[in-house]
């Protein structure tokens, strides 16, 4: 008896009305694997609901059955037709092709039987995956007029702006993010604040973005330049820039909702955007010859973000400089250079190394052990479900038998993986990590090498070091 895997996925509520809903997939299913000896765990049933099928990383079950089968928890996957796996004939052959060569699992479309070592059936399915493609680009395009037309007509295409609520498909106010969006505007038109002290102001307030994040400066910039907040609707087809705010092929038109600010504001608004030059920059390249050989590896503890040059020989959060962090500590450089030389040093005369971020190689043996044992529990959990659904009747003893020797045979085979794998070597890192900080330790010494010889080669023995504004402390993680 095999272990299959279940893939539902519905992404309207046409295809539900046309039979694609999940109950009725997860039926169909069901009596499939009934007649083909195939043994369908619920814990193996993924659904993805109300997702398209044109991008695999945009579905979350999908991505999850993916991690699943790599840890090799069942034989085939079965899915209603070939369109619910993926409408992306890319995706569909580098997924399945990974799943057949490196797993030995099979997609199976219970409503297009193919032998998958058949010539003939190779074609027919590449043929399956060309029209579900098709089917899905000329989906796509048809509702991309249909956005147009609706857009042309005022009516709402995306999810509402901060200041608005949805109802009946229409934009409503806010009463208390109204009076937020009447704030920025006017703290940056008429009082003449920075939007990163903006962002700080409303931050202390506890407002939060549609999103549930702290503002930013950023997010005041888009604020900003939302035409909304004067009753227009803004439409970029194909957008890929969020803050392109010059894109010739972005449409506005007059919208059905009620005006937060008015035109006056906007206009005031809007010109002095255009006078303001910091947005307008182009992009920074990377800097080769940093000020400190520290560029990079301190960060704010508090928000994660990188502590970036303040007065040229301190750092502060970068952070707190665009507004959503309450960090406004500085660290002298040179202080930071002593504070990590001596942690530098105590880590090689005692040893003392409380974090170790895994590297790749490590990672992936550590997983791997950490998988096989996590698997083995879940087979503890199986023996007791299959039991307890032979005491209450669901199984009979035959069926309850059959689980049972499934579970012992998978049972057999982790514990002999298991023993072939290796534990994570925590003790040889340590030793590495105090062998290369010696060598470390010299450079960082030696004042006739450069800063940015000496950025390079902390970065390879230091992973990141967290500030602590509340202890005044460092905390290091080794590579």
């Amino acid at each position: 008896m095999k272990i299959g895997a279940v893939y539902r996925r519905v992404s309207t509520d046409e295809q539900a009305r046309e039979g694609y809903s999940l109950s009725a997939q997860l039926k169909a299913i069901k009596k499939y694997a009934s007649e083909h000896d195939i043994f369908i765990d619920p814990q193996y049933i993924f659904t993805d609901e109300g997702i398209s099928g044109r991008k695999a990383k945009t579905r979350p079950a999908f991505m999850e059955m993916i991690k699943q089968a790599k840890a090799k928890k069942f034989d085939v996957i079965l899915v209603h037709k070939f369109d619910r796996f993926s409408r992306n004939r890319e995706d569909s052959v580098v997924y399945k092709s990974l799943l057949k060569k490196e797993y030995g699992i099979n997609v199976i479309s219970i409503s297009e039987p193919l032998d998958p070592d058949d010539k003939i059936s190779v074609i027919l399915e590449a043929f399956f995956e060309a029209f579900a493609e098709y089917y899905s680009l000329n989906l796509s395009s048809e509702v991309k007029k249909g956005q147009l037309e609706k857009h042309s007509e005022g009516e709402l295409q995306t999810n509402p702006s901060f200041g608005y609520n949805v109802e009946d498909n229409k934009l409503v106010i806010n009463s208390e993010e109204t009076e937020i969006v009447k704030l920025i505007f006017e703290q940056y038109a008429i009082d003449n604040l920075p939007m990163m002290e903006i962002a700080r102001n409303i931050n202390k307030l506890g407002i939060k973005t549609k999103r549930g994040n702290k503002f930013e400066n950023r997010t005041i910039y888009y604020i900003l330049n939302n035409p909304v907040y004067i009753g227009k609707l803004r439409y970029t087809p194909g957008r890929r820039d969020a803050y392109n705010f010059d894109d010739p092929n972005t449409i506005i038109t007059n919208g059905k909702h009620t005006p937060i600010i008015s035109n006056e504001l906007w206009d005031m608004t809007q010109t002095k955007l255009t006078k303001n030059n910091k947005w307008k920059k182009p992009k920074q390249h990377i800097d080769s010859n940093p000020k400190h050989w520290t560029k990079g590896l301190i960060r704010c503890k508090e928000c994660g973000c990188t502590m970036v040059t303040c007065n040229k020989t301190k750092l502060r959060c970068n952070g707190y400089n665009k507004g959503k962090c309450s960090n406004s500590s500085t660290l002298s450089i040179e202080e930071i250079y002593q504070l990590v030389i001596n942690t530098i040093k105590d880590t090689i005369n005692n040893g003392t190394i409380n974090h170790i971020v895994p590297n790749k190689k490590e990672k992936k043996e550590t997983d791997k052990y950490s998988i096989i044992k996590h698997q083995l529990e879940q087979i503890k959990d199986k023996e007791k479900r299959i039991k307890e659904a032979y005491r209450d009747g669901i199984d009979t003893l035959e069926e309850y038998k059959e689980n049972k020797d499934i579970l012992a045979k998978e049972k057999e085979r982790l514990t002999k993986e298991l023993n072939n794998t290796e534990k994570p070597k925590a003790e040889t890192r340590k030793h590495e990590i105090i062998e290369n900080g010696k060598k470390v330790y010299e450079i960082l010494n030696n004042e006739n090498i450069s800063l940015k010889e000496k950025n390079e080669i902390v970065h390879i023995l230091i992973n990141k070091i967290e500030f602590d504004s509340n202890t005044n402390t460092l905390e290091v993680y080794y590579n």
